[in-house]
């Protein structure tokens, strides 16, 4: 049987030019898996390679993508990963990462590009959206060795707000909610950033914030107030009751949260002895072991997000049909 021409192709990149124009840029995986902490790890290292074969871009517009994709042999998501940031979910998908079966996208920057491509243009309509996103996931989770099972995508953190959209798109696709307690969040945040946690990287309207308040630098209190408002989104998504959303608490330790995820998706832990190596490195630096997190500063307490975590945990702990 003859490959697919897209076999090993991969969309990476969605931008919007000056002519009012949208281009989708391609990499060639050759046979590289994708395993990195973050997709655009992966990315970085593939497209070094592809520079290496030749210095041109491999480029298209959407609807090549949209037109070619069914017909390449791949899987259907098998759970989407939400979260707060900085609350186990790189290391979730780290665990299930290494095993042939499995394909893991982790904050790939194209699906955020599709989500948020009417901040650019707003003509786009949620149908384009939809066609573009299914049609990246039939690429990204395309079937390489043909022993692939699972197809694992975890979003980023403000795809919280995103959530009616996609809950609409997968109807039938478990949903995973992972959040920490905030104190710890910004504790990590200020020692590498997520552009969530900068005034001004992200619209103010997506993460819920007031642009009229002046931060005047306070990227901590700015981190606070865009954590609260996950906190808030997390509680209406919660009173929606759905059977296929699930929600962990990292406080209570990473192992629930695996053993959560393995029940609520029904994907296997393949190598338990590998999975106990890699709960000893740092979940973003696979080669530095992790000493484990530091009693937060006083410093990083907000009142209103603090209740706001505290008022959604309690609601998890009281729902019977919602395991924590």
């Amino acid at each position: 049987m003859n490959p697919h021409p897209l076999s090993n192709w991969i969309p990476y990149q969605l931008s919007y030019d000056e002519q009012g124009k949208w281009l989708l840029f391609w990499l060639d995986l050759e046979h590289r898996r994708m395993k990195e902490p973050f997709f655009e790890e992966t990315i970085q290292i593939s497209r070094y390679r592809n520079i290496e074969r030749s210095r041109l871009k491999s480029c298209s517009d959407p609807e090549f993508l949209t037109a070619l994709a069914p017909g390449l042999p791949h899987l259907k998501p098998t759970a989407f990963i939400f979260h707060i940031s900085r609350c186990g979910s790189t290391l979730l998908t780290q665990a299930f990462c290494e095993a042939e079966e499995h394909i893991v996208i982790a904050e790939a920057p194209l699906l955020d590009e599709i989500l948020r491509a009417n901040e650019k243009d707003p003509q786009v309509t949620p149908a384009q959206q939809e066609k573009w996103f299914k049609a990246a996931l039939q690429l990204m989770g395309q079937l390489r060795n043909f022993k692939e099972s699972d197809l694992i995508i975890k979003l980023d953190s403000w795809h919280l707000h995103f959530y009616t959209l996609l809950r609409k798109w997968f109807p039938d696709v478990p949903f995973i909610f992972l959040f920490r307690k905030p104190e710890e969040v910004l504790a990590s945040h200020e020692k590498r950033r997520g552009i969530h946690s900068i005034p001004d990287m992200l619209s103010s309207i997506l993460l819920g914030i007031d642009p009229a308040v002046d931060y005047n630098s306070d990227f901590n209190r700015y981190t606070a107030d865009v954590i609260e408002q996950y906190f808030l989104k997390l509680h209406l998504i919660h009173q929606q009751k759905h059977p296929l959303n699930f929600f962990a608490d990292y406080g209570d330790g990473i192992s629930p949260m695996i053993s959560l995820f393995t029940r609520a998706t029904g994907i296997k832990v393949r190598n338990p002895d590998q999975l106990k190596t890699r709960l000893n490195y740092h979940s973003k630096s696979p080669d530095e072991i992790f000493k484990g997190d530091l009693p937060p500063n006083p410093k990083f307490s907000y009142p209103h997000c603090t209740r706001a975590y505290e008022e959604f945990r309690a609601r998890c702990l009281s729902a019977p049909y919602i395991s924590i």
